[in-house]
């Protein structure tokens, strides 16, 4: 079921998907912020125009967004908004496809409702919490594939994140499945994830993976049927630098696998 906040998610994303547009192959100059990522004038503008609908339609709540920050009021066990305008900025700087729009919105750490647009094909990914998970308008559900040899596996690998720190990891995780797979936009990563074109994502990141990032496709994932944890099969948090999602059929061999190469993270 389309719940009336998720339907006005997918209605802002849209806009937004039609201003990436508007700039796509047209951006400029790549500029870079902190840790070297990409940000364009289209970020900002994208990000604007959905600020101004959140405050429009829902004054008390508050945002965080990757390009204009957050707001300096305690949360309060008010709702908040999670905004990527552009995640894959460097892709769509660079006109390649794999880029997407990425919205979520919390509650006291619950992910209620949330929509990923990848502006080049049009798709629209969008769930609700309990309601599950809807590509196009159509229920969607994580793939069947097992074991992890015949999977193919998305990889968000960091400089400094475990993966990278040790390359025996790094060659074992390369080599266990069928294919592995590296887009650059770990948004539209988990939403691919969450309707079955990709088997699982594997991210390693030196701090915590922020909300933004990731919020909306955790919720996908989870709607249509898959799992998420941390390296060693905790349950995720929101201040992990790592993270393990799966159809759930392979999960367990991914941590079985990772559990072969010890480190002290305890």
């Amino acid at each position: 079921m389309v719940s009336n906040l998720e339907q006005e998610m997918i209605d802002w994303s849209l806009e937004g998907a039609d201003l990436a547009r508007s700039y796509y192959r047209n951006t400029g100059e790549v500029a870079f912020k902190h840790g070297r990522e990409a940000v364009t004038e289209a970020d900002r503008a994208i990000e604007t125009l959905w600020r101004r609908h959140i405050a429009a339609r829902y004054p008390d709540d508050l945002v965080v967004g990757e390009e204009l920050g957050s707001h300096s009021e305690e949360v309060d066990g008010r709702r908040v908004w999670q905004l990527d305008p552009i995640d894959g900025t460097l892709n769509f700087a660079l006109g390649l496809p794999g880029y997407c729009t990425s919205m979520a919105v919390l509650c006291e750490g619950e992910i209620l409702a949330a929509c990923i647009v990848q502006p080049a094909t049009g798709d629209v990914f969008a769930a609700t919490l309990h309601e599950g998970a809807r590509l196009n308008g159509q229920t969607m559900s994580v793939s069947s594939r097992a074991p992890l040899s015949e999977a193919l596996v998305s990889t968000q690998f960091k400089k400094g994140g475990r993966m990278v720190r040790d390359p025996a990891l790094l060659q074992a995780m390369a080599l266990a499945p069928l294919k592995c797979r590296r887009t650059g936009a770990i948004a539209l990563e988990l939403a691919w994830v969450a309707c079955g074109g990709h088997d699982a994502l594997i991210g390693s990141f030196v701090n915590a993976i922020h909300l933004w990032d990731v919020a909306a496709g955790l919720l996908l994932v989870q709607e249509a049927g898959g799992k998420v944890t941390d390296h060693l099969g905790r349950p995720y948090g929101h201040e992990d630098p790592d993270l393990v999602v799966s159809n759930g059929h392979i999960h367990q061999e991914i941590l079985d696998l990772m559990g072969r190469f010890t480190e002290d993270e305890s």
